[in-house]
């Protein structure tokens, strides 16, 4: 078989221009691909990772280290805000090299299989749910000339018509796959790094340690990995660990899981090995502010966490409990306390443009973020992703404006009945203001600065390419 190119597509903002952004959105790896990898390498199958979203590669050089190969199989991970450039790229790959086969899969192709291939004629094949195993089922199918309809998770074309194959069972025992192939990812590690001041030094790393995720938050699509939560065993994440800390320096991680802290008892016998192996690597997570308690963030601290993202959404309590949250104002203020205290950064995860968002409630989460000690925040529009139940809501309105390219939370496309969009973006721009332009903040920041000559670096690098790309516009 010869050999397979996996390509990580960037995000519909693609531009060279705005290459200056890339320090401050991060330039992580997709966790997935790398997955993926693994298990046809396992096989025997030659593979090779294009990661033109975290290198920043431009469309001309996306194509080149793709056709560079002359590969059979090209295989494009596909979100929401990225399956428009991966359609850009699959049809480029047809004009210049007409036999090759185009694979997609993704969080998009699984929520949208059967519209994503009637606007994309450029994909041949399509994976959805939990890739691995299914992708190398098709894999064999289209090689030896298998029957397509016997494919579980497969999307195909036949006689004009796009069929959906039933799904595959969930991989029970993770430990199974291998470690991801991170040393397929060319300049690993040094050019993938997590946002800006989002650590202290590396070299960093990102990866998963369980999939699934068993709440119900409206906004958010469960689709690919299910509901049911599932995890690597302690000893397999000490082990790929401890790999990545002697083979690549490896000095912080960025744990990718939806739910890091969905099983406290899981979460101990993991802290316990990490503490007790003396691993020498801090990490973040993402966590529910209902899943910690001092006990746990002090185990936590022990084993090398620097900082949590709590999933907070909104300062309303009401729209909270819309969008089944399941916890309650109170409970976000105590967690973040608690965080704070254990010597764990704290940073909160905030979205506007609920259905139900008023001033009234956008004032209520200003107020939130100035009353609670949290030392970042990360904040968007409301976006309905396709998969989620939002997204069956916002396509009832005639106000959503479904435009896959711009689903990227970075826009407001779906706005609520009570405020423009221009009302939506001026609270935006007063909600960042006001929380990074207090005193303890900045200086927070600066501390942070001064404490990591890496991340000096990387602004200063940033802030170069921003002003080389001003004066380009006006010269």
């Amino acid at each position: 078989m010869r050999t397979i190119i996996l390509v990580n597509p960037p995000y519909s903002f693609w531009s060279p221009e705005k290459n200056y952004l890339r320090p401050f959105i991060g330039t992580l790896p997709s966790v997935g691909l790398l997955s993926l990898a693994a298990v046809l390498r396992e096989r025997g199958c030659p593979v090779k990772i294009v990661e033109s979203a975290s290198l920043g590669f431009s469309f001309s050089q996306t194509l080149e280290n793709i056709l560079q190969e002359q590969p059979r199989y090209v295989g494009l991970s596909c979100t929401t805000a990225a399956v428009d450039n991966a359609a850009r790229i699959a049809r480029a790959i047809k004009e210049k090299s007409p036999k090759t086969l185009t694979f997609v899969g993704g969080s998009h192709i699984t929520a949208l299989p059967e519209e994503t291939f009637r606007r994309y004629p450029a994909f041949d094949y399509g994976v959805v749910g939990e890739g691995e195993l299914a992708f190398w089922d098709l894999l064999q199918a289209v090689e030896k000339g298998g029957e397509l309809q016997r494919v579980e998770n497969a999307v195909f074309r036949e006689g004009g018509e796009v069929f959906v194959n039933a799904r595959r069972r969930f991989v029970d025992n993770l430990d199974q796959i291998p470690f991801p192939a991170y040393d397929l990812l060319p300049f690993f590690p040094g050019r993938y790094r997590p946002p800006f001041l989002n650590y202290l030094k590396g070299p960093t790393a990102s990866l998963t340690t369980s999939r699934g995720c068993p709440q119900a938050c409206t906004f958010c699509d469960r689709s690919v990995f299910g509901n049911r939560y599932r995890y690597f065993s302690e000893d397999y994440l000490f082990e790929l660990i401890s790999h990545l800390s002697q083979k690549y320096g490896i000095r912080h991680l960025v744990f990718a899981d939806d739910q890091f802290a969905a099983s406290k008892p899981r979460l101990i016998r993991l802290c316990e090995k990490m503490a007790a192996g003396n691993l020498q690597v801090c990490w973040n997570c993402d966590a529910r502010v209902d899943s910690v308690d001092p006990e746990l963030l002090r185990m936590m601290k022990r084993a090398g966490c620097w900082m949590i993202s709590y999933g907070i959404e909104s300062g309303s309590q009401e729209i909270l409990d819309n969008i089944k949250k399941g916890f309650s104002l109170d409970q976000v203020e105590r967690a973040v306390h608690w965080t704070r205290e254990a010597g764990i950064r704290a940073k909160g995860l905030f979205m506007i443009g609920y259905p139900e968002e008023t001033e009234e409630t956008l004032d209520q989460t200003l107020s939130l973020l100035l009353r609670t000690p949290l030392d970042e925040i990360n904040l968007s529009f409301l976006t309905p992703y396709p998969g989620t139940k939002l997204y069956h809501q916002a396509r009832c309105s005639p106000d959503f404006v479904e435009d896959w390219s711009r689903m990227n939370a970075m826009n407001c496309l779906f706005k609520p009945e009570a405020l423009s969009e221009g009302a939506l973006e001026k609270a935006y721009a007063e909600i960042i203001r006001k929380f990074y332009g207090r005193p303890g903040i900045t200086f927070s920041h600066l501390g942070l600065l001064m404490g990591s000559p890496e991340n000096c670096a990387r602004l200063a690098a940033g802030l170069a390419r921003w002003l080389l790309n001003w004066r380009k516009l006006f010269s």
